[in-house]
């Protein structure tokens, strides 16, 4: 039977109440905490076999105990007969299931020293050894097969697969997303590039920060490692001195590492200091009960190697690695104005509305370009701005603080430009409007260069009507029109020289919606954050609205971020990639649409913000043809 508590607080004692009162007796304790904002949280509780039990009673306890907050699987394992104990792998995988049903197998059993149950289900989505996701679909099928030792009145699980079988409502109750932080591939650890979000799960219960950095120290998933590198030395792991990620009460978080590392952050300051911020951004966004409680986030990061008395390097958000090389202030925004040129302001703060746009440079388009036909802005510190001309056939390249407008176009098409997106890496993303290509190319258009760089889109299925790419310069996500049918798609980014020239590969294409019929077509797409996109589509049975999607296809069983609603007649929507160290603060930047769709001619002009679960006019100083409003990217 499986027990469940509920941990609150009552004049600083701890209440348990459960359909029967009794502390656990062996294995792990489960950790108990409280919180002024979640008062109760539930703790499973791992309960042993019970002596003389049946097969179906020893496989119902065995199944439950897998779901607990039994850390190292020691309750379940004594299911399980000596030989089974040493070989069950229980972290090779974990298979989900929409339903779970257990039959006997009669022609494998002679039900007085041998039984065989099988248990079969609809699968749904699997977790790999790393605890990357999966969607998956079809019949699970495994036996299971009991023995009784002779002389002996109890069965015990004899053979097992390796890995868990949970169902799918036990999958959401115990699993939470995280983000794992990597350096993008070819870059030295002095660049200082942003770093790139790879998702995985980890057990919300069962010290979830521990669990991420040693899925950190692992490596990437096998779908992302194309395009980064693994930042720590193989073999990389916790010291034993300190096996688990110590936090303090300022929020400072403490990690040793073994000798293995030692080494490197010893002789290596600049590694030394991208691993840091690689354990910071990952641990600083997990979700933990134990931080709720604390009322804090991770602030601060320090890295020891082995049992040093001081730490090897430190980190904190405020650092090169970041993932979102942003500008100044995060929360700026930027649109096409009145006039047709380009203005900002500040998205986050802005109160006592509509407020009026500050006008940024005149000169990111020659006179003759005319009025702004689409644009992106560089998400890092450079400043440098993308404008299309009017009629969106022309390419130009300046900054926003430039003194002089650009001469030439760096890129013109015939058919038009679709869509603009930035990387930290200074690769503008280009998506071109003939029907005869692939759409998507790219400029290394940074510092003012226009060398056009060749794209090659493994396995494209159709053609790409619109692109943006993740900060990090890693991921690219794209919505793909094949035969009418349209989808939004994931690609990793792979980067080399060929003949001494750049070359870019989209590789590793997946649909992030699991249901190709759910979203008819696409009308704006943005990165939500590390891990999500926010599309603006027409759907099925809603018609258009937002909608947010997990890029490792976790939204079909898991739920994702909410949405915001549908607002009449919205043509385009942008979302800030955020410092995943400020995630979960209340600091999320507001969603941003425009009106352009809308019938009226007097709304087009209007640029709007999500805020307090509602879309309020922001500025009504937009360009009527669209003003297109954007955070950086």
């Amino acid at each position: 039977m499986r027990r469940e508590f509920r941990a609150g607080a009552l004049l600083g004692s701890a209440v348990l109440l459960a359909g029967c009162a009794a502390m656990p007796d062996g294995g792990t304790p489960p950790r108990q905490t409280t919180s002024a904002n979640d008062a109760q949280q539930v703790v499973v509780v791992a309960e042993p076999p019970k002596a003389e039990a049946s097969p179906d009673q020893l496989l119902s306890g065995f199944l439950d105990d897998l779901v607990s907050d039994d850390s190292d699987y020691q309750t379940a394992k004594l299911f399980l007969s000596p030989n089974a104990a040493k070989s069950w792998n229980p972290e090779q995988s974990a298979t989900v299931l929409q339903d779970l049903n257990v039959v006997p197998v009669p022609g494998k059993s002679n039900n007085t020293t041998r039984m065989v149950l099988e248990v079969s289900g609809t699968q749904v989505a699997t977790l790999d050894a790393r605890h990357a996701f999966t969607p998956s679909s079809g019949q699970f099928k495994e036996d299971f097969t009991f023995t009784k030792a002779k002389g002996s009145k109890d069965w015990t699980i004899d053979k097992l697969p390796d890995g868990l079988v949970l169902k799918k409502e036990d999958f959401q109750r115990i699993y939470e997303s995280v983000d794992v932080y990597f350096p993008i591939a070819g870059q030295s650890a002095t660049t200082n590039s942003p770093l790139v979000a790879d998702p995985v799960y980890v057990r919300s219960h069962i010290d979830p920060l521990t669990d991420a950095a040693n899925i950190l120290f692992g490596g990437s998933s096998a779908w992302l490692a194309p395009a980064v590198q693994p930042g720590f030395p193989n073999g990389t792991a916790l010291s034993a001195s300190q096996p688990t990620v110590q936090v303090g009460s300022d929020g400072t978080a403490s990690v040793r590492l073994n000798a293995k590392a030692a080494q490197q952050l010893q002789k290596n300051s600049a590694a030394c200091y991208r691993m840091a911020a690689q354990l910071f951004f990952t641990l600083a966004q997990v979700p933990t009960q134990q931080a709720k409680q604390a009322g804090q986030t991770i602030t601060g990061l320090n890295l020891y190697a082995g049992d040093a008395s001081s730490p090897s390097c430190v980190a904190t958000k405020d650092n090169s690695y970041s993932p979102v090389q942003s500008v100044t202030n995060e929360a700026t925004m930027y649109f096409v104005d009145a006039s047709g040129h380009l203005s900002s302001l500040d998205a986050g703060t802005a109160r006592h509305l509509p407020v009026q746009g500050q006008p940024v440079s005149r000169l990111l388009a020659p006179v003759t370009a005319g009025a702004i036909g689409g644009f992106a802005v560089a998400p890092d510190v450079s400043g440098w701005v993308a404008v299309l001309s009017h009629d969106q056939k022309s390419l130009y390249v300046s900054s926003l603080t430039s003194t002089s407008a650009p001469t030439h176009a760096v890129l013109t098409d015939s058919y038009g430009f679709g869509s603009l997106s930035w990387d930290s890496l200074g690769t503008l993303w280009t998506v071109s409007n003939d029907p005869s290509g692939q759409g998507l190319g790219a400029v290394e258009a940074a510092d003012g260069g226009d060398t056009v760089v060749p794209v090659t889109v493994q396995g494209l299925k159709g053609r790409v009507t619109e692109a943006k790419v993740a900060a990090d310069g890693a991921r690219i996500v794209l919505t793909v029109i094949d035969n009418g049918t349209t989808s939004v798609q994931v690609g990793r980014i792979q980067r080399s020289t060929g003949a001494g020239s750049p070359e870019l590969t989209v590789a590793g294409l997946h649909s992030i919606v699991p249901d190709s019929s759910t979203l008819t077509s696409v009308k704006s797409l943005s990165w939500n954050d590390g891990d999500s996109i926010i599309v603006l589509g027409q759907q099925a049975t809603t018609g258009q609205a937002p909608s947010v999607w997990d890029i490792d296809g976790s939204s079909g069983v898991m739920a994702g971020p909410q949405a915001p609603s549908y607002a009449e007649g919205m043509g385009s929507i942008s979302a800030l990639q955020q410092d995943p160290s400020a995630l979960g603060t209340g600091l999320k930047a507001p969603y941003l649409g425009d009106a352009s769709g809308a019938a009226n001619s007097a709304e087009r002009g209007k640029v709007y913000r999500w805020e307090k679960g509602g879309w309020e006019v922001l500025t009504t100083n937009g360009s009527t043809s669209g003003p297109m409003p954007s955070y950086p990217g």
